[in-house]
C-alpha cells in the first residue's frame, strides 16, 4: 500500500490592498494586459512567458469584494 505525499505548506499571500491601503490577505486579484498588434499563441505552458514579464502589464491586489468594487 503506497504511502500518502504530503504537499508543502504555502503560506497565503499577503499584500498591500489598492483599495483600503492595508497589507492583508490577497483574495481578488485585477489583472490588466495591454492589447497587442499581432497575435503570437503558444502552445506549451513550459514556453509561455508569465504575466508580469510582459511589458505594460499590471496587476492590483484587493484583500475584499468591497474594496475590488470601489
Amino acid at each position: 500500500m503506497p504511502r500518502k505525499q504530503k504537499r508543502p505548506v504555502v503560506e497565503p499571500i499577503r499584500r498591500k490592498c489598492v483599495g483600503c491601503g492595508k497589507v492583508k490577505l490577497v483574495t481578488y486579484r485585477e489583472w490588466y494586459i495591454p492589447p497587442v498588434e499581432k497575435e503570437t499563441f503558444v502552445s506549451g505552458a513550459d514556453s509561455r512567458k508569465s504575466r508580469l514579464d510582459i511589458p505594460g502589464a499590471t496587476v492590483r491586489n484587493y484583500c475584499s469584494s468591497e474594496c475590488a468594487v470601489t
